[in-house]
């Protein structure tokens, strides 16, 4: 029986939400200034292509940079492409050359830095799908694919949509590789009777632009999202969730705009922690036989 002081091997997982996902900068800022490793990461649709970039190397400060170009409606626009594809509304050719620009066009998920999982559902199997090899492009187009929205990625023998149908803030992801501390980061959760539309202003953006139906239908599936996070969390028995407080205005459909103080968000409700976090991820002696 030989005895170890050691860290527990500590992993991230980044929820979706949209622009409400930006917050993750703020938290891996905070992450970095108090020297707090990341051994391996998780994420999904926003917080997938977040973890992506991170693993790729690139600093929060320089996504944050990205973050801030997109919050000019002029760059927002050039992504934007309504000729009707074959499913879903929106063509995703200018997304996937930009990601492709950023991270390089044949870089592969097994290639970067540490292990991640970019989560998505299989439309043909009906299960969360957690990638950790392939293509790094097009997996990160996989997990953001917002059914309805986008259309769906054919992946080796899936076809993916957004992994936030079925496992929103992928801790379970972070248990497939290895992970002992889990910590989650979600930004779309609901908060007692608190939630995303209950201080919507009634000149919201997103009340310009979507009906009043559709937003019903949104909020149902906000709600449905955020009861399975809860349930999925708890299986993976996650050591501690960090929920930035991100205004209403801030959602999948709008936001951007609002990309610092979304930041911000993210390094407020990460500093509030982060003493508990050094406090549990001390060495500690373990038994190894």
């Amino acid at each position: 029986m030989a005895n170890l002081i050691r860290r527990p091997k500590i992993g991230l997982a980044l929820g979706g939400g949209g622009a409400r996902g930006l917050a993750h900068i703020g938290v891996l800022e905070v992450f970095e200034r108090e020297g707090i490793p990341i051994d391996v990461m998780a994420g999904t649709s926003m917080g997938g292509i977040i973890t992506a970039l991170y693993a790729c190397g690139f600093p929060p400060e320089r996504m944050q940079e990205i973050a801030l170009e997109l919050a000019d409606l002029r760059n927002l626009l050039r992504f934007l492409d309504l000729t009707p594809p074959e499913r879903g509304i929106i063509r995703t050719d200018r997304i996937r050359a930009y990601l492709a620009e950023l991270v390089g066009h044949d870089r592969r998920i097994e290639d970067l830095s540490m292990p991640i999982a970019l989560t998505c559902v299989d439309l043909y199997s009906k299960k969360t799908i957690y990638l950790t090899h392939g293509n790094l492009v097009e997996a990160c187009m996989a997990t953001s694919a917002v059914p309805g929205l986008f259309p769906p990625v054919p992946y080796e023998n899936y076809l993916l949509v957004d992994g936030g149908v079925l496992d929103n803030v992928p801790a379970q992801g972070l248990r497939n590789l290895g992970a002992e501390y889990l910590i989650a980061v979600d930004v779309n959760h609901l908060l007692s009777e608190h939630s995303q539309w209950s201080d919507l202003p009634k000149d919201a953006t997103i009340r310009k632009f979507l009906p009043a139906f559709a937003l019903d239908f949104y909020q149902a599936e906000i709600i449905m999202i955020s009861a399975l996070t809860n349930l999925n969390l708890s299986k993976a028995k996650t050591n501690l969730v960090i929920r930035p407080p991100v205004p209403s205005d801030v959602n999948i459909f709008f936001g951007f705009t609002h990309a610092l103080d979304t930041i911000q968000h993210g390094v407020h409700s990460t500093e509030e922690v982060i003493g508990k976090i050094k406090e549990e991820i001390k060495p500690k002696l373990r038994l190894f036989g």
